[in-house]
């Protein structure tokens, strides 16, 4: 993979200007070892093409955005910033809006992401969604409801050698991405629209009552532990990310689901995520910027990207033919899986306030895994905790 990488970097040509002296800062989350190595490979053939010298400075997702925050507010921000989709509200005021020529290359499923209020201010590069990993032995079937996936669970589960299904508590950003599209699946709204407090509406009781009902057949752990039982193949169906699409070991005992088993009148969306690139608008280098969005903008260098970090995903862009999404998607049934489950996924309203929403709704959703509230009183504590402006 890294020689088709280098292969697509060769293509893109030689430096049309010399423009050395010009230093572009940019700061970004793809700070593991083989992702940073990826990444640096697609700069540097930025700073052949251009001239321009960039300076990389990883960051790590637990305090990374605590740093961003304290960049911008100090009036120091670098040049360009890597954030997640749900930050882009949060940092709108301070990056520069994008012209349309950004919208141009984008799938049209994808291009909602990085905008506010119907305007650009950040280009998302790659997408990804939690899918559904399904133990073979756990009998289901592709197209199968709700009632026929929970009926699977119970009859899988047999701890401790096996559990029925993985639920994620007590890990701050995971317990939305994991346990929400289950709730979506049981039929609730929650935090599918604005204000986020009025999707606390009737149907999450009953969509609690339903999450509650598989906790006797499940364990309930932090993200890692349940990736780590993933891996043991103790768990007979759990949400996780597209990291696990690039463990051989996994993919023998799991299939990938391309839709979440869901009640009749829901869709088995699963939660779109993306990595976006933004401007800040103390730069003083807003052009060498700009062209450097443009240059990660094409099909090919994000794609050559994805194949080298499978947990990016998929390329934010439209592919240029059938044949270029086939060589990057077509690797296997548990990739298509993965990118229809993408394409169907929902972008969840991304306002100023998402984190202390979140956090709400994450601290209710544990709160019921563990016992200590019930449906209808969980419903009460969004009510009341959730602002009417939310």
């Amino acid at each position: 993979m890294r020689v088709l990488l280098a292969s697509v970097l060769v293509l893109i040509g030689c430096s049309s200007r010399d423009d050395s002296s010009v230093t572009l800062r940019v700061w970004h989350f793809w700070s593991e070892p083989s992702q940073e190595r990826a990444f640096r490979r697609i700069v540097a053939a930025f700073e052949r093409r251009y001239g321009v010298r960039v300076e990389l400075t990883p960051l790590q997702w637990s305090d990374g955005k605590a740093k961003l925050q304290i960049a911008f507010s100090s009036g120091s921000p670098p040049d360009v910033v890597h954030l997640g989709a749900e930050w882009v509200a949060e940092f709108a005021p301070a990056v520069v809006p994008l012209d349309s020529t950004f919208d141009a290359a984008l799938r049209t499923e994808f291009a909602p992401i990085g905008r506010v209020n119907g305007r650009r201010y950040a280009l998302p590069w790659t997408v990804n969604a939690r899918v559904l990993l399904v133990h073979r032995r756990l009998g289901m079937r592709d197209g199968d409801r709700w009632s026929e996936f929970v009926a699977c669970v119970r009859a899988f589960h047999l701890p401790p050698e096996r559990f029925g299904i993985g639920l994620c508590t007590s890990d701050p950003h995971n317990v939305l991405k994991r346990d929400l599209p289950l709730l979506w699946a049981a039929g609730a709204h929650l935090f599918r629209s604005l204000p986020i407090v009025a999707t606390a509406d009737s149907s999450l009781v009953g969509a609690l009552g339903e999450l509650a009902a598989l906790v006797p057949y499940a364990v309930v752990e932090p993200s890692r532990q349940l990736d780590e039982r993933l891996r043991r193949g103790q768990i007979g169906a759990v949400l996780s990310g597209m990291w696990m699409l690039g463990d051989s070991a996994v993919l023998a005992t799991y299939d990938v689901a391309g839709v979440v088993p869901h009640r009749s009148g829901a869709d088995g969306s699963s939660i779109l995520s993306g990595d976006c690139f933004a401007i800040a608008r103390a730069s003083a280098r807003r052009r060498e910027a700009k062209e450097f969005l443009a240059f990660l903008g094409r099909w090919e260098l994000a794609a050559a990207f994805c194949r080298d970090v499978p947990d990016a995903g998929f390329p934010a862009q439209q592919p240029p033919s059938r044949a270029a999404l086939d060589s990057l998607v077509g690797r296997s049934q548990h990739w298509r899986n993965a990118y229809q489950q993408t394409l169907r996924s929902v972008l969840l309203p991304s306002p100023p306030y998402f984190l202390d929403a979140e956090r709400i709704v994450e601290e209710t959703i544990t709160a019921v895994l563990y016992g200590t509230l019930d449906p209808l009183g969980a419903r009460r504590e969004l009510l009341r905790r959730l602002r009417p402006t939310w």
